[in-house]
């Protein structure tokens, strides 16, 4: 949505952009997603989608601030989820990967600011400081 967000709403036009990526729905009638991007394709680290799933906005806003609407958007509990649990499960790593539990990958990122304590329009700016993978420190920043 964010990325390409503005010829999406040009393509659908005001009222079928309403419904694009219709999240909220999902969430209500019980259906599990998985987040992510098509990084390095599109410049779009886990922040931008986490923010887009919340705001619902695109980035140049050419056909409004909120050209999809905000009926379809979920708050960052559930979006987080669909970036962990949720796109574990969808690879069918649910038993590996996903959640921070005993026996599980050790993959870890760690960001600047509490996502769940921050104003929803900040989230595109969060900065990772440091990243685990396998328990292992594969990012990590100079003043971390």
């Amino acid at each position: 949505m964010w990325w390409i967000g503005d010829t999406y709403a040009g393509n659908f036009g005001p009222e079928r952009s309403q419904r694009l990526v219709p999240l909220n729905p999902f969430l209500t009638h019980g259906v599990q997603w998985g987040g992510g991007s098509d990084y390095p394709v599109t410049p779009m680290a886990a922040r931008y989608g986490l923010w887009a799933s919340v705001q619902r906005e695109a980035l140049k806003g050419t056909y409004g601030a909120h050209p999809f609407g905000s009926a379809e958007s979920v708050d960052i509990h559930t979006a987080l989820r669909s970036y962990t649990s949720w796109a574990a499960h969808q690879l069918f790593l649910e038993k590996q990967i996903g959640s921070l539990e005993v026996g599980k990958d050790a993959d870890i990122a760690v960001w600047d600011r509490d996502m769940y304590n921050v104003p929803p329009a900040q989230l595109k700016a969060l900065r990772c400081t440091l990243t685990l993978m396998h328990g292992e420190v594969v990012y990590e920043t100079a003043a971390h």
